[in-house]
């Protein structure tokens, strides 16, 4: 997982970072499917703001939420972006494990076209 992390006019201390990437890196651990993860942290009219993008097997996920210190926003946006994940793995997984037959499509789009006429 490569891991971007930058500030806009807002001071990121070391235990912020460190914090941040332990933090995506509990969010990785089950399924390995996180590929790269943009944090921003940006001040805007005396609150932060926190965005997050994070690109998970095809897909990009952008979270963004605000709090009243740095500490807070990405805390926010964390949760918001762990609930989103659980979201797309859960249908990945239901995807992957729903056993399709060949051509069972048509007939049931026939059956449809049937009883709308």
């Amino acid at each position: 997982m490569r891991l971007h992390i930058e500030g806009k006019h807002t001071g990121l201390g070391p235990h912020l970072l460190e914090w941040i990437a332990e933090r995506l890196k509990a969010l990785n651990t089950p399924d390995d499917d996180i590929v790269e993860v943009w944090v921003t942290l940006v001040q805007q009219k005396r609150q932060e703001v926190a965005r997050v993008q994070l690109q998970v097997a095809g897909k990009l996920i952008q979270v963004t939420q605000r709090g009243a210190t740095p500490e807070a926003a990405i805390h926010a946006a964390l949760q918001r972006l762990q609930r989103t994940l659980q979201e797309v793995r859960a249908t990945r997984r239901l995807r992957d494990t729903t056993p399709t037959a060949k051509g069972a499509a048509l007939p049931m789009y026939a059956a449809s076209a049937v009883r709308q006429a």
